[in-house]
């Protein structure tokens, strides 16, 4: 995520994580183990994993600019790396009126 975020932030990518923990010291630990250069939301009550209908964690949705999930993935696997970044790619050669430029 984060090399996609830097790779595409210039042409608009934004990169949210959520972190689910309970404990707001558990999220803190984590950020400062990882330190992600995206945003990262805290959501203990886990709203937005209920609001997207999460299935596994870690999970990932593609937004559109018009704030609909276009792309939607349960788990990270690195060899479909490259099929994440079509996506992201074909999202962001979309205009605002969802027309391919």
């Amino acid at each position: 995520m984060q090399t996609l975020e830097s790779r595409y932030r210039d042409q608009g990518l934004v990169v949210l994580g959520v972190n689910l923990d309970h404990e707001r010291s558990l999220a803190d630990e984590f950020l400062t183990a990882y330190r992600p250069a995206f945003r990262v939301l805290f959501d203990p009550d886990a709203k937005l994993a209920e609001h997207f209908n999460v299935q596994g964690m870690p999970a990932s949705f593609l937004i559109d600019r018009h704030g609909k999930v276009r792309f939607q993935h349960v788990g990270f696997h690195a060899g479909q790396a490259g099929v994440y970044e079509h996506e992201v790619q074909a999202l962001l050669g979309e205009s605002a009126q969802g027309q391919v430029q």
